[in-house]
């Protein structure tokens, strides 16, 4: 039979496979719940504009798509492709055409949003290096509830073929491809 100190030590070990069963199960838990939460956020028709070799500053558009249950805010935006990153919106006020930082976009529960030429918008300022056409920029999107999103951009001369353009004379004069210096 087992003595009186080996029940104690099979009962601790037990005892501590248990608590650790446990734990690891609520990890598993969290992990599947941000990684549900996370998939919430679908970004489509991502690019980069296109500039000049003189260029400081470039912008970055995209449709933002919210299937999770809760409205969700994009807060901030970060990439190796610029020194400072800010989410811009345009403006018309008093006849004129104005773009200032915004603190977050909202994305409503069910719906999307429109980051594009005219609207809001990322502006990646202090370019690292020009942005031709044809190379790619990552994006890492920040969101209150869903967390980080990684998306990979191209850069394109213009707006993708087969989006709506939805820039009229006003936006058009609104140059992103000149220096914020």
């Amino acid at each position: 039979m087992y003595s009186l100190n080996s029940l104690r030590l099979m009962l601790t070990v037990l005892s501590i496979s248990v608590i650790l069963s446990g734990c690891i199960k609520n990890i598993h838990q969290a992990e599947l719940h941000h990684r549900q939460t996370s998939n919430m956020i679908h970004i489509h028709n991502q690019w980069v504009r296109a500039v000049t070799p003189v260029s400081h500053i470039s912008a970055a558009y995209m449709s933002i798509i919210n299937h999770g249950s809760m409205e969700d805010q994009l807060l901030a935006v970060q990439t190796s492709a610029a020194e400072v990153v800010e989410i811009h919106n345009v403006k018309k006020e008093n006849d004129m055409m104005s773009m200032s930082p915004v603190k977050f976009v909202d994305v409503s529960a069910g719906g999307s949003q429109e980051l594009k030429p005219g609207g809001y918008h990322v502006m990646l300022i202090k370019l690292v290096k020009p942005l031709k056409v044809g190379d790619e920029v990552e994006l890492t999107l920040h969101f209150k509830n869903a967390g980080m999103v990684k998306v990979t951009a191209p850069v394109m001369g213009s707006m993708p073929k087969g989006e709506m353009k939805h820039e009229t004379k006003e936006h058009e004069s609104l140059d992103h491809s000149g220096s914020h210096d």
